[in-house]
């Protein structure tokens, strides 16, 4: 019964993202695409998030200031991770996403429309060009995501911290904002999209690491430190 309720939840999620990234071809085609954000946080997200039967709640807002630039770094268990942190920041956001997304109809034409920033992990130059791009955004006032395990979860636990997300921060000069997202695993477990279950996910906020507390650490007690924060929020 479980799994036939999740593949009825799975079609409706996909029909409602088609239709939201068909929305994106819209507003490109009527020259509006710098508003393609409004489409995640106000037209997806908060529909397909009660829809999978998620109840969010995002702790400690009072901890981010809209004013300031943030590298924004949380933990990564879910693809639902996703919409979560569309629907709780209350400011427009961008992900750092694979290279290998640009590949997918559809898909990677809407994410390279909206501005998200591709990385191509295969090649380490174009990686540091990629990264450098991110930064110039990011002191431009861009607010940019990054899961620094750099891919999801395998058992539910935070592993360790890359150290490209670090360097990004350096390189743009503003704070970390960290992030911990709790539950995401028990309503859409990773590979395991037939198991969706209803709950309850937890975004936790902590205080911002401002570059000052960092910059006499080394890039390995860097990504210690923050990954070591996070878990204790």
């Amino acid at each position: 019964m479980r799994a036939i309720l999740s593949t009825i939840k799975l079609i409706i999620f996909g029909i409602w993202s088609f239709f939201a990234l068909f929305l994106g071809v819209l507003f490109y085609l009527f020259g509006i695409s710098r508003k393609m954000p409004l489409i995640a946080n106000y037209f997806w997200s908060p529909f397909v998030l009660p829809f999978l039967g998620a109840r969010v709640k995002l702790i400690h807002d009072e901890r981010i200031d809209r004013q300031q630039s943030y590298l924004i770094m949380a933990n990564h268990n879910s693809f639902i991770d996703i919409p979560v942190l569309f629907k709780t920041m209350p400011f427009f956001t961008y992900f750092i996403v694979k290279k290998e997304l640009q590949k997918i109809p559809l898909l990677g034409w809407f994410i390279a429309v909206y501005g998200m920033i591709y990385v191509d992990r295969s090649d380490s130059s174009k990686a540091k060009e990629s990264l450098a791009k991110a930064a110039k955004l990011i002191a431009a006032g861009k607010h940019v995501i990054i899961f620094p395990e750099g891919t999801k979860s395998k058992d539910g636990k935070i592993a360790p911290f890359k150290k490209g997300g670090f360097h990004l921060a350096a390189a743009a000069n503003v704070p970390i904002l960290p992030i911990k997202i709790v539950g995401a695993d028990k309503v859409w477990p990773n590979k395991k999209p037939f198991k969706l279950s209803n709950g309850k996910i937890d975004v936790i906020v902590g205080e911002p690491i401002f570059p000052e507390t960092l910059k006499d650490m080394d890039i390995n007690q860097q990504t210690s430190f923050v990954r070591d924060y996070i878990l204790s929020l």
